[in-house]
């Protein structure tokens, strides 16, 4: 089917519509980018009437609009040709699902800027800073035996899934925020399997035209 209007609400550093973006590179699809500051008021108005939560990523296809980051990968997933992002089989694409979720649900909002942010009202400078560490190596030692169960070049076998698309975001906040990854030698194996794969480098935030200058 024809891709139709496709337009991307991002932030070059948004964990969120990083994942996106590794989709849509994936699939191949050309879409419209539309870099969102967080300190624009007028973008953020047409961002929350788009999405009241005023979160990022939103994708418009064709006029309808699409929210949550896995929930639109999976819609990228179905509905435009290219390499399949969950397994067809039951126990994989479970697999596949449980690890994205274990990253997107279980660490990435528990360290996310708006925790941080109310961590540091409430208990004091660099306090959010800290808990991102710790939360961050916490959430990856899980994530680091939950995959060594099923990996091979990447986190279910050697073909890139759900799973993928959520695992370089996570790892780069766990630098960022100084958190000791260096005994999680599956986890970064397989990111650095797929750093080699051109959609994730084409995806990744320092590529994108609104990143932060150096």
């Amino acid at each position: 089917m024809s891709n139709g209007e496709l337009i991307l609400y991002t932030v070059s550093h948004s964990s969120a519509a990083w994942r996106v973006r590794i989709a849509l590179a994936i699939k191949g699809v050309e879409y419209v980018s539309k870099a969102v500051s967080w300190d624009d008021k007028e973008q953020m108005a047409e961002v929350l009437s788009l999405n009241p939560s005023g979160r990022i990523p939103i994708l418009v296809h064709n006029g309808h609009v699409l929210t949550g980051s896995l929930a639109i990968v999976e819609y990228i997933d179905e509905v435009f040709l290219g390499p399949k992002l969950l397994p067809g089989f039951p126990y994989l694409r479970h697999q596949a699902r449980a690890i994205a979720l274990h990253i997107t649900a279980n660490i990435h909002p528990l360290q996310s800027r708006r925790t941080q942010q109310k961590l540091e009202e409430m208990a004091g400078e660099g306090k959010g800073a800290e808990w991102a560490a710790y939360l961050l190596h916490r959430g990856l030692e899980e994530l680091e035996n939950m995959v060594a169960k099923t990996a091979g070049k990447y986190s279910i076998g050697d073909k890139v899934t759900l799973a993928d698309v959520c695992l370089p975001a996570i790892l780069y906040n766990a630098r960022r925020w100084n958190a000791d990854i260096s005994k999680f030698s599956t986890l970064i194996k397989i990111e650095e399997n797929l750093a080699a794969l051109p959609a994730f480098d084409r995806a990744h935030p320092d590529k994108q035209p609104d990143a932060p200058t150096k």
